[in-house]
Order: C-alpha cells, then structure tokens, then sequence
C-alpha cells in the first residue's frame, strides 16, 4: 500500500491542494477496494476505465494494483471533482507519484462514454461507482457493455442500494457475464460472516467476468427480479 493511501485510512483525513483538511467519507471501503485489487492481479487487464472517483481511494487502491505494469492505459471519468471534491482525487494520486499513471475527463459519463465508444476505445476493467439512480447506471453499463472486451472485468459499487441491485440482476441475465467470486480470505472475515447472519450483501461491490461478445439478438428479452 503507498504511504499516501496508508496515511488517509488511518486518520481518515484527506487535504485539498492548498492544505484544507476534509474528513474522508463516501468512499468505497478497504476490503472492497482490496478485493478489487485482487481481481485485478489474477486478471491483468490494462485498459481501465473509473466512473466516480471522489477523494480517489479506491483510484490508489487501483494504481497499486497496476503498478508496474508495461502498457497500461487508466481513464477516470468524474464531473464534479473540482465542485464537489475540491480535486482532492487528483491531487492524492499525484502526491502518491500516480500523475502519468491515469487520463482524468471532468464530464458527465453519459457525455464522454459515446464519445469513448466513437474513438473505438475499448477496455479490459471498468469500475462503475458515478451517480446510483437506476437508469444512469444502466446508461454507463450500457456503453461500457459495448467497450469492454471478452475477458474484461466490470464491477458495479453501492450493491446494497435497490437502484444498483436491479441493474446487476438485470446483468446476471447476460449470458456473456458471470459473476466474479470473492477469494474465501474475505469471506472469512467477521464482517463478511455478520452481514450473512443478516441476510445482506456481504459487499458492497459485485463483479462480473465477461465471457464473450454480447451477441444477443434484437428481440433478445429476459425477466429479472426488481
């Protein structure tokens, strides 16, 4: 773990560029963020995609996992990095020595994935974490449906939500998607035993393994529980 991502999580304080200090919140947690990392180093991809990126703690998680690897393309997309997260992501991922690592596009997803798609740029991980309404979340899958590549990872964060869990039961009925399993070191941990015990998601982040192309036809149809 680099020192910048070990100094936010033990303190859970993040600083502005010109040293404001924030307390940390709204980012996806470390053992999501290390399951993740995990994924990645037994898949290798090397054309990533971010949607949401917030304070950039799961982007540090990310830049670890792809460090040192020879080429490697990174894009984060974030509208409101300077409004919202006075580009405290940006900065973090500098401080930690990740500035040539990643291509950071401050625009709506719904506006900078068509034009990805247009470039023909295709991805090999995706990691949608951006706004949870249901219907943007279908449209940032929607796009990175058509981009990713067979073999290509796409995770979906904030499962526990209804509007994030009705997109990935809708994608569970892809038959070129399945699911990606969590290694039994998580699901051994007092965390993960306890949301059982309750009968909730164990993570909150749920990913998906693509098999193919998506060759569905276009009357293609499935019923999905919402």
């Amino acid at each position: 773990m680099n020192t910048i991502l070990r100094e936010i999580l033990q303190t859970n304080v993040v600083y502005t560029p010109d040293g404001k200090a924030l307390q940390l919140h709204s980012h996806i947690p470390q053992p999501e963020c290390e399951i993740i990392q995990q994924w990645i180093n037994d898949h290798q991809p090397h054309n990533l995609l971010e949607i949401g990126f917030g304070y950039g703690i799961s982007s540090l998680f990310i830049c670890d996992a792809i460090k040192g690897m020879q080429g490697i393309t990174y894009h984060i997309i974030d509208a409101f990095q300077s409004s919202t997260w006075n580009t405290v992501g940006i900065y973090n991922l500098k401080k930690a020595g990740f500035e040539t690592v990643f291509t950071f596009h401050e625009e709506l997803s719904e506006i900078c994935l068509p034009g990805m798609l247009k470039e023909g740029m295709t991805f090999d991980f995706a990691l949608i974490d951006g706004f949870h309404a249901f219907d943007q979340t279908l449209v940032d899958f929607f796009y990175i449906n058509k981009m990713l590549q067979p073999g290509g990872l796409v995770i979906f964060d904030d499962i526990q939500l209804p509007s994030t869990k009705k997109v990935v039961e809708y994608v569970s009925t892809f038959d070129c998607y399945k699911p990606l399993l969590v290694p039994d070191r998580f699901l051994k941990s007092v965390k993960a035993r306890a949301r059982r015990m309750i009968d909730v998601p164990e993570f909150r982040i749920h990913g998906f393994l693509k098999t193919m192309q998506d060759n569905r036809k276009w009357d293609w149809q499935k019923n999905f529980d919402y």
